[in-house]
């Protein structure tokens, strides 16, 4: 592993993903938005362990969850019928907004790194939020994973 493995919180299988048709272009190659989805299911998957499925959000905490932002590095393309190992945990918290690291892998080799900035939004005020105090200690209990490597920046070729 290469460090960005879970430093603390709960062990939460990984899913599995088998790369299909409709997950790549013309040429077979996974389409760079699908990861985004893949990073999603990942996600819901964990907050399912965690009892905290996404659709009872609203009604047990009374806040939806929006993406602020998401970043995604990509390291080698996967392709069709490849089987991905998907693994989410957290970054990072504070009150206003979580960190999560989603970590596509195949055969132990990254393929892609995805990071989204997930904020509270009260439906209620139509605004965005504080995470309540019950949700922050629920997702304490969550996986923990280090932050993306970030690669040196590119030279420009001569």
């Amino acid at each position: 592993m290469d460090g960005a493995g879970a430093a603390a919180g709960a062990t939460i299988a990984p899913l599995t993903h088998e790369v299909a048709y409709a997950d790549t272009d013309a040429g077979g190659i996974v389409y760079h938005a699908r990861y985004i989805e893949m990073a999603e299911r990942s996600r819901n998957a964990v907050l399912r362990a965690l009892d905290l499925p996404v659709a009872s959000m609203r009604a047990r905490f009374g806040v939806l969850f929006i993406i602020r932002e998401a970043r995604a590095l990509y390291h080698q393309p996967a392709l069709v019928g490849d089987l991905l190992t998907l693994a989410s945990g957290i970054v990072s918290t504070s009150r206003v907004r979580v960190t999560w690291r989603t970590r596509i892998t195949r055969g132990g080799r990254p393929i892609c790194d995805v990071e989204a900035q997930i904020a509270a939004y009260d439906p209620a005020q139509d605004g965005p939020c504080l995470l309540p105090e019950a949700l922050m200690r629920r997702l304490a209990e969550a996986p923990r994973l280090a932050p993306a490597p970030r690669p040196a920046a590119m030279r420009p070729s001569r």
